[in-house]
């Protein structure tokens, strides 16, 4: 995976960076060394975990460029995603 969210936003303390499309689909940009702990539910991560929000694929490309490939990405269930958000532990950002 490249790091071309490092020129979007500058957040050094998330090692883990997920993007969302569309509020439905979740992929690990950013932290697949973290993934076995991110999939546990007692899982010890480095925290808290971003997230990216996009509208459609489309805005993903245009805002990180062509280099983002989401089919090489690791897809991340939903509750996932949502025992983050009730943990306060997901730092979302609406692009």
């Amino acid at each position: 995976m490249n790091d071309a969210y490092d020129k979007l936003v500058d957040v050094p303390d998330c090692e883990i960076v997920v993007i969302s499309v569309e509020g439905a689909a979740y992929y690990l940009h950013r932290g697949e060394e973290h993934l076995n702990q991110l999939l546990l539910s007692d899982g010890d991560i480095p925290l808290p975990v971003q997230c990216l929000n996009f509208q459609s694929m489309i805005d993903v490309r245009v805002t990180l460029g062509e280099e983002v490939n989401l089919a090489q990405c690791w897809s991340i269930h939903p509750a996932i995603i949502a025992r983050l958000r009730d943990s306060d532990s997901l730092v979302e950002l609406d692009l």
